[in-house]
């Protein structure tokens, strides 16, 4: 049997490698085959594989799976019980539901708070429904125990089953009426934390925390943005010299919730309140809580001026204002932007992209005209 011919000078190494393979057919009468390798002929030898080394995690996403069998199985909930994950923030959000009733477990971000700053936020929401405010609560498991204890890929990490607020947000609509019980609920809030401390005294907020401190975190963002570099510092200057002319010793100091906007705070249908996230309660003047819902109405709502005006009258129904705390409103508004952008920008690694997204649409900017326009 006569092999494969080819013209001469065409393709002469393939030619060499086929007449080989021909002629080993031809003596064996078959292909000869290679032995097929095993599983652990690929394995890694000897002591090799004790040298292999896994990446450090930043931020785990725990498993809803994971969660539902380890730590939801605690709680006295239904068997039939669903954890769905929500959202990432400062810390995870995941929505728990069972046949009952829906919850929301909050998993703290590792090194975000400590043990000592997440009982004092448990004790101040504890103690606000225990004097009727609306609120969203801590669950306890089994045992009594609210607070538990993850071992996370990065670290020690907690987690926190709250119950649910019912309703929505009042974004992107509110009505006047909605404004102005938010701020009887506010002033509730108030009237109970004020002159008050924190458990362990955490996040004390005076002006060097709010102003200069926030710069400081802020300006790495701004490296190449050299115009809203100098817009801030001029902000910065101008609220400084505001409050080195008055005496913020007369303005009332306590407990705020720290994050007081209208995305923190579901309406029901019959118009119930429930505020949630006190993650960012901090000890300061209260106004800052006002000032920081005054502030989110005016890039919220067409209708802020009338929604703020019931919103203060819903507050005084409860708690009155000194004429210099409404006064100092539209400069603690952006006290408080500013404190939540430097928040943010401390956290580069979770807000990166809202940063960047924030700093290309002009917040810097948009502040500037705010203060221009609000703090004559």
């Amino acid at each position: 049997m006569a092999g494969p011919t080819f013209q001469s000078g065409i393709f002469p190494a393939v030619y060499l490698k086929i007449t080989k393979a021909f002629t080993v057919i031809k003596q064996n009468g078959s292909r000869a085959k290679k032995p097929r390798r095993k599983l652990s002929d690929f394995a890694v030898k000897g002591d090799t594989a004790k040298h292999i080394e896994t990446f450090s995690v930043l931020y785990s996403t725990l498993s809803p799976e994971a969660l539902q069998e380890k730590i939801l199985s605690k709680y006295l909930l239904n068997p039939a019980v669903q954890c769905e994950y929500l959202y990432r923030g400062l810390n995870d959000n995941y929505l728990v539901r069972d046949s009952h009733s829906q919850y929301i477990l909050r998993v703290y971000r590792h090194n975000w708070r400590d043990l000592q700053d997440i009982e004092s936020e448990m004790e101040l929401i504890q103690y606000l429904k225990s004097e009727g405010v609306s609120v969203s609560f801590p669950v306890p498991d089994r045992e009594g125990t609210v607070i538990q204890e993850i071992h996370a890929p990065e670290g020690i990490r907690y987690a926190v089953l709250f119950s649910y607020a019912e309703g929505s947000t009042p974004l992107p609509k509110m009505t006047i009426y909605q404004g102005r019980i938010t701020g009887k609920e506010l002033a509730k809030i108030h009237r109970l934390t004020i002159n008050k401390r924190l458990g362990n005294n955490r996040c004390h907020l005076d002006v060097t925390a709010l102003l200069y401190k926030s710069f400081h975190a802020i300006k790495p963002c701004l490296e190449d943005r050299r115009e809203d570099l100098m817009n801030l510092d001029e902000v910065i200057t101008k609220l400084a010299l505001k409050f080195e002319r008055i005496s913020l010793s007369d303005l009332s100091f306590g407990i705020c919730h720290g994050d007081f906007y209208p995305s923190n705070y579901h309406i029901s249908r019959n118009n119930t309140i429930t505020l949630f996230d006190f993650d960012a309660c901090c000890c300061s003047w209260l106004v800052m809580d006002i000032a920081a819902f005054c502030f989110a109405t005016t890039q919220f709502y067409k209708n802020a001026k009338e929604i703020n005006k019931a919103f203060l009258e819903g507050y005084q129904e409860i708690r009155m204002l000194h004429s210099m705390e409404i006064d100092l409103i539209p400069y603690f508004g952006a006290v408080n932007r500013i404190w939540v952008l430097a928040t943010q920008c401390s956290n580069f690694e979770v807000f990166s992209h809202f940063v960047r997204t924030n700093i290309k649409r002009d917040i810097i900017g948009n502040l500037n005209k705010y203060v221009d326009k609000y703090c004559t």
